[in-house]
């Protein structure tokens, strides 16, 4: 069974599930973000290496005299003020370093300078701007910028070198890690708190159940739907499906797919249901006459929401085999046969009599008349001596006439006796009985050879202690491996919408705890045979 107020472990999934999301959202913008900044960082660090080279190249000292002792304090105060700069140095024109400054150890030897190539210094020279270069750098720096020194004429006297140490990028890339860090955890503070208000939000949507028991409960409801044998469909404020089942796509010879989101009056032009969402008002037992292959009523009830109509939903009840059910509970079927057999056969005799008359022998007209009066007396007469139910022996009569109409030879045994007090079984399930056997008696001699012996026998055995029924038919019989089958509902060999009259004699007898047997032999006949005992009655 469902629990539809677990323990708040729905709060806990939703927020580890936004808390996830959140993470992964964060590490990738984090990723693309410290990217982008120790890019900028490093074109920073470069530009302000190779401002501090041409601010020390245009410098006056240096340029008047880059061997002055004055030189080497210039560089000493440049170097501590810049915090961007961790070394400066000062070469001739021929590459040859003349002062050095060095922050970590606060003096400089030139001589721990590397002289510079001259095809480096030529290189160096032909640029107007500073350059930055990892080429020849003093031991342990990172990066370095080159500016030339120029005299008032524009020609090369010397090269200055701003320098930085490993260790300084290191502490950047650590600044901008830490602040990375800080805004990281400061933005999954902030996503965890939205994720608890979330979850208690979609938890109240889902009105208190967890997602996989919810996906259950949907899925478990959507196929108690679909195996309802009414026919359910709904449509929004705007006409259009939104929900049609099994059933109601059967009704309406439609697949569902091919119904859903489709406008009502496309799937079903002749439907009333959107007249529900102007009048807000249900509509119960409506007949739909539109529908002719199938007897359905339908009920439509609005679907409110906030005060408003936002839709309905039409329930189809399909009655075409409920009704032939209670026709055949009844009995309406056997009598109206019997009594469509009866007037079919009159009307016979009527024409006979007519066309005697117009041949102008009355004489014969009359004892044709006379004739048929004492043999219909006859008949009807055998039958109600012997069958004092008279709805039973209207069946019975009817069932002469018919069994007549297809030649068939119908045979009411001398010895049945039916006194018509329901001592055993009330006239209405006798006529489901009777009825539903001899039809069955008549559908095995249907295609009997016109050469074969067509006859059904009925015998109706009413005594003190029980009742016997039992109906013959030479037929074709029963196979033996469809035996066991006949009772059950729907199966038939007679082709569809067939298998129901056998398996109602069999409800029957059940429900008055009589038995039933079945004797068959292929090319002899079949014979039904019920009893049902007094003790057995009187327990029902």
């Amino acid at each position: 069974m469902i629990n539809a107020r677990s323990s708040g472990s729905l709060h806990r999934q939703v927020r580890r599930m936004l808390i996830l999301c959140i993470a992964v959202v964060v590490l990738l913008s984090t990723s693309v973000g410290l990217g982008i900044s120790l890019y900028q960082e490093v074109r920073t660090r470069d530009q302000l290496l190779s401002n501090a080279a041409q601010m020390a190249a245009d410098a006056p000292l240096l340029t008047e005299d880059i061997r002055a002792d004055n030189a080497q304090q210039y560089l000493a105060r440049t170097v501590q003020r810049v915090s961007e700069v961790d070394m400066l140095g000062v070469y001739d024109i021929k590459g040859k370093p003349t002062v050095f400054c060095d922050l970590v150890s606060g003096a400089g030897d030139a001589s721990l300078l590397p002289e510079l190539k001259a095809d480096t210094v030529s290189r160096l020279c032909s640029e107007e701007k500073p350059v930055l270069s990892n080429d020849e750098m003093p031991d342990g720096a990172d990066r370095c910028a080159y500016a030339v020194m120029r005299d008032e004429n524009g020609q090369a006297t010397g090269i200055v070198m701003a320098g930085l140490y490993l260790r300084s990028y290191h502490r950047t890339v650590l600044r901008v890690l830490l602040s990375y860090l800080l805004i990281t955890l400061f933005a999954l503070g902030i996503g965890s708190l939205l994720s608890v208000r979330f979850s208690k939000r979609v938890k109240r949507e889902l009105l208190g159940y967890e997602p996989d028991a919810f996906r259950q409960l949907f899925l478990q409801r959507m196929d108690i739907l679909d195996a309802l044998d009414e026919g359910l469909m709904a449509i929004d404020e705007h006409s259009m499906i939104t929900y049609m089942n099994r059933a109601a796509a059967d009704i309406l010879k439609i697949k569902v797919k091919d119904a859903i989101g489709q406008p009502l009056k496309t799937v079903y032009p002749r439907s009333t249901m959107a007249r529900v969402l102007q009048t807000g008002k249900s509509e119960y037992n409506i007949g739909l006459e539109s529908i002719k292959h199938v007897s359905v009523i339908s009920d439509r009830m609005p679907l409110w929401r906030d005060g408003k109509v936002e839709g309905v939903i039409a329930i189809f009840r399909n009655r075409t085999e409920v009704t032939r059910l209670a026709q055949d509970l009844t009995g309406v079927q056997h009598i109206v046969g019997a009594l469509r057999a009866y007037t079919h056969e009159f009307t016979n005799k009527l024409h006979v009599i007519l066309g005697l008359l117009q041949l102008g022998e009355d004489k014969q007209a009359e004892e044709y008349v006379l004739h048929l009066t004492q043999t219909r007396a006859h008949s009807i007469g055998y039958i109600s001596e012997r069958i004092r139910e008279p709805s039973v022996a209207a069946l019975l009569i009817g069932k002469v006439y018919r069994a007549a109409e297809l030649g068939i030879r119908f045979v009411l045994d001398p010895a049945s006796e039916l006194h018509g007090e329901g001592r055993y079984l009330p006239a209405s399930s006798l006529i489901t009985i009777l009825g539903n056997l001899i039809e069955n008696a008549f559908d095995a001699l249907r295609n009997a050879p016109e050469t074969a012996q067509k006859e059904v026998t009925v015998s109706i055995r009413e005594g003190e202690h029980g009742m016997l029924i039992s109906v013959d038919d030479s037929g074709a019989g029963i196979a033996a491996d469809k035996l066991d089958r006949i009772f059950e509902r729907g199966f038939s060999t007679k082709g569809e919408g067939r298998g129901t009259g056998l398996s109602l004699v069999k409800e029957t007898v059940d429900a008055f705890h009589g038995t039933i047997r079945v004797e068959s032999e292929p090319g002899i006949g079949s014979s039904f045979i019920i009893t049902v005992a007094e003790s057995a009655n009187r327990q029902q």
